[in-house]
């Protein structure tokens, strides 16, 4: 295992340098980059999150030992210089051809100016425009003027951007959580006993808490949510609405007060409200097997069989353990659009993979109706009558969030709509977002910053406990082997030893992950599925899913401990701005368990964004925030991450430190 060298002389007095620059009096606007380590007190583990720099640095002449199935690693500097026809896309929030004309300007820091207008398609075209970066900025009658940084790349004719506009009519676009969901100590106890009580069905004790909590903090709109939850609960639908909508008033695109707010529309036979409500949860946030099952269940009810069937289908694929009532209105769907194979399998899956389900008798009858009606149109081959209609949908007493979820879901059990008229191809996301990478660090050496470090178990409830904290001073270093090639090493001034942590597990490279996924030497051990164009926090997105091949081992992420050195094998999803290439969120899950540590859940999710420093004017995209959420030995953990106070050091003028121009918006 690697272990870093000790610092040099020069990265001695850089550093000594930078705890006097901390205890002075000197101002510094920074934002709080939120990142990850965790430290169970149960275990004496290292875990080191980074492209072993061994590896990486010393390839054999014959090249890298770990490529895999024959293939080789992209080099992101093959991408042509000449110029291209640059394309502007533009796009309504949905994703589909802006419905009208739009004025496009493209400019840059060398004094390119030039402006047109959309023509067929909603799209302007530069033409013979060399690579670089630019600015986009779109205007169209009745919609908010966009903006968009966009990175032109060679190697073709022709380069798309993709500009999403919002009407001027949408209020908050509701793409970042606002200033008033601080969770505080004080809070979240009110909102733990709250909780507490509600699951004891005190409801009235349960009130008091999340009255107090909603006074405590009135702009959280999880305290409006809970509230809602509370009055779904005790069938005060009136009020539950009123709850959820305040909740979205704060935060337009809060995934669960939509969906309740869809069901609890569904629940009053208001298929039609219920059916915009959660089509718009659908493309803000994707959807899991539910919110799937409750869509088809409102088409269900307007007898939009067309539109229900879909959902339908991947609700029973999505839904896994959960989904015997997805199969369910599955079959009757079928039947109805008398698919009448396709219903008796449907039926057949309950009764095989979900005998103790409720709905493995109801599924029994079905398929001896369907037996019944062949045998009927084979002795009378009359028209026979229409198949009845799917009874009413049963809906639980309360939705699924009144019990707090613990952890987010695992990548493959929640998809997002893409736009269906783009095309996506992962060689070519993957090469340009490794340039955009590569381009990015290509010219500084380290980077200083103050960590925080929090830990917290949760218990069987979802609730978690105690926080435990501990600040340390953080350096990554930035190295370069050889043009193309960037790897980053960390070091605290706790080093490894894990006597100078509260807890006794040490975590390092978070800030390497997406690099690492995106590392060239490590694509053969990667495989990667480019799911189309979407949305993130209001911009138009790539979303790439990434699996690590199970025929070569874990590179990217390790664990250690006394007894050895376990590769961890890992699966995620990765949003990249579609115009910029830049990563801005990452989230990974395990392929499947460790056994060997007894690791049973590990997701981990990272958002990323422009952090500015003063020399040169530089940004670059660090991680904003991070959480895990971590099954260890039977254990629930959640741990959190903060870098802050960054300082820069640069190649091209020593160690000259810079520090943040401005904290980067949210």
């Amino acid at each position: 295992m690697h272990r870093m060298n000790c610092l040099t002389a020069r990265d001695t007095l850089a550093y000594c340098f930078y705890r006097l620059r901390r205890s002075s009096k000197v101002s510094m606007v920074s934002r709080r980059i939120q990142l990850l380590s965790f430290f169970p007190s149960i275990l004496h583990f290292c875990v080191l999150f980074f492209s072993p720099p061994v590896l990486r640095a010393q390839p054999p002449s014959g090249g890298a030992p770990w490529q895999s199935a024959g293939q080789r690693p992209s080099d992101p500097s093959s991408l042509s210089e000449g110029p291209v026809d640059v394309n502007v896309s533009v796009r309504e929030p949905n994703g589909m051809p802006l419905d009208g004309y739009a004025t496009v300007t493209l400019s840059s820091p060398g004094g390119l100016h030039l402006t047109g207008s959309t023509q067929g398609n909603s799209t302007a075209t530069f033409p013979q425009i060399l690579p670089g970066e630019y600015d986009i900025e779109v205007s169209a009658v009745g919609y908010k003027t966009a903006t968009e940084r966009a990175s032109v790349f060679g190697g073709g004719s022709s380069s798309v951007v993709y500009v999403y506009l919002h009407p001027e009519s949408e209020g908050a676009s509701g793409s970042a959580a606002p200033s008033g969901t601080l969770m505080t100590p004080r809070l979240q106890a009110e909102v733990d006993k709250g909780l507490d009580k509600m699951r004891r069905h005190q409801y009235d004790a349960a009130r008091m808490h999340f009255e107090k909590a909603a006074k405590m903090a009135p702009g959280n709109p999880d305290i409006q949510y809970l509230l809602g939850i509370l009055e779904y609960a005790e069938e005060h639908f009136d009020a539950a609405r009123a709850k959820f909508q305040a909740a979205l008033a704060i935060y337009p695109s809060h995934e669960r007060s939509l969906l309740s707010l869809g069901e609890l529309e569904l629940r009053r036979g208001n298929a039609a409200g219920a059916a915009e409500i959660l089509e718009k949860a659908y493309q803000v946030n994707g959807a899991d097997w539910r919110t799937h099952w409750l869509l088809a269940s409102a088409y269900v009810q307007q007898k939009d069989y067309e539109k229900a069937l879909p959902h339908a289908a991947r609700a029973a694929e999505l839904g896994k353990d959960h989904a015997a009532a997805a199969w369910m209105l599955l079959g009757e769907i079928l039947v109805q659009e008398e698919k009448r194979e396709e219903a008796k399998r449907a039926f057949e899956t309950i009764v095989r993979s979900f005998p103790n389900d409720p709905a493995a008798p109801e599924a029994k009858n079905r398929l001896a109706a369907l037996d019944k009606a062949a045998v009927t149109r084979v002795s009378d081959p009359s028209p026979s009558e229409p198949a009845p209609q799917p009874e009413a949908m049963p809906l639980p007493t309360a939705p699924p969030g009144a019990v707090r979820p613990w952890a987010p879901p695992d990548i493959d059990s929640k998809e997002y709509p893409a736009v269906q008229d783009v095309a996506c191809q992962e060689r070519d996301l993957v090469q340009r977002t490794q340039t955009k990478m590569m381009r990015q660090l290509g010219n500084f050496e380290k980077f200083l910053a103050t960590e925080h470090i929090e830990h917290q178990e949760v218990d069987a409830n979802g609730i978690p406990g105690s926080v435990r904290e501990k600040d340390f001073d953080y350096l990554i270093f930035v190295k370069h082997p050889r043009p193309g090639m960037s790897f980053l090493e960390e070091k605290r001034d706790g080093g490894e030893n894990l006597g100078s942590f509260r807890t006794s597990l040490a975590t390092q490279g978070l800030a390497a992950l997406a690099l690492s996924v995106f590392d060239p030497h490590y694509e053969g051990d990667l495989v990667y599925k480019c799911e189309g164009l979407g949305t993130w926090r209001g911009k138009p997105v790539w979303r790439l899913r990434f699996e690590q091949r199970k025929d070569v081992p874990s590179h990217i992420r390790l664990w250690e401990n006394s007894r050895g050195t376990y590769p961890i094998p890992l699966k995620g999803r990765v949003w990249i701005a579609a115009s910029s290439y830049d990563v801005l969120h990452i989230e990974t899950d395990l392929r499947e368990p460790v056994k060997d540590i007894e690791l049973t859940r590990d997701h981990l999710l990272i958002d990323y964004g422009p952090v500015s420093f003063e020399h040169s004017g530089t940004t670059l995209w660090l991680p904003w925030d991070a959480e895990m959420f971590m099954e260890l030995r039977g254990k629930r953990y959640h741990h959190t991450h903060t870098l802050r106070n960054y300082m820069l050091f640069s190649v091209d003028t020593g160690n000259a430190i810079a520090e943040p121009k401005q904290s980067p918006e949210q």
